[in-house]
């Protein structure tokens, strides 16, 4: 499959695209800064190349919004028609940008591009989890997975599965508004666990 990254210089970007490209995907970094997308790509594994944010809509069959909450609408209007029919993965966290339990920040995000087809996931998950998907107890991380469109959320499952992760399967969007407020806290509980923003919330069950 072919994935394009919105923002994909950034260290949630460049860790999914390693995970990607490692299990057999092409991937297109894009950013504001098409030659610094470029460069890195080329320092990342085969499959991966890079340029402009334009370029990646237009190459991935499925697209990861991987910007900062407040840069997404900014970043996604533009890029509406070519996202048109797309699977985009919306990793972004609002940090009670919007009203906490009330509008997830997909909710919000999704008015840019409302003919794409929306999945929120990873939005707990650390960017330093992203090479070690075992965690340290050898246990699979959980990445929970929020969309109005089951076919859309089947596929990102699988491509979570296929990197190692483990999918959890949490319903529409209004549970979603769940996931956003759980993010505060996990990095408080990081922080004075001193995990090293290496801990997930896991699903026992």
């Amino acid at each position: 499959m072919k994935i394009g990254i919105l923002g994909g210089t950034g260290r949630m970007g460049q860790g999914l695209a390693r995970g990607y490209a490692a299990v057999g995907h092409e991937v297109f970094l894009g950013s504001r800064s098409p030659g610094r997308a470029a460069d890195i790509a080329s320092e990342l594994a085969g499959g991966v190349s890079g340029g402009s944010l334009a370029e990646a809509a237009e190459f991935g069959e499925l697209v990861v919004l991987a910007v900062p909450f407040g840069d997404a609408v900014s970043t996604v209007e533009p890029l509406r028609d070519a996202l048109d029919g797309k699977i985009v993965v919306d990793i972004t966290n609002p940090f009670g940008a919007v009203p906490p339990g009330q509008v997830a920040g997909i909710e919000h995000n999704c008015q840019a591009a409302p003919s794409a087809r929306w999945v929120a996931a990873y939005k707990t998950t650390f960017w330093k989890t992203l090479d070690d998907a075992g965690g340290s107890d050898s246990q699979s991380l959980d990445v929970f997975v929020c969309s109005q469109d089951d076919e859309a959320k089947a596929v990102v499952m699988e491509l979570i599965t296929a990197t190692g992760f483990r999918a959890i399967d949490c319903g529409g969007f209004e549970n979603a508004r769940t996931l956003d407020v759980m993010v505060p806290l996990m990095i408080e509980l990081d922080g004075r666990l001193r995990a090293d923003a290496r801990s997930s919330w896991k699903f026992l069950g």
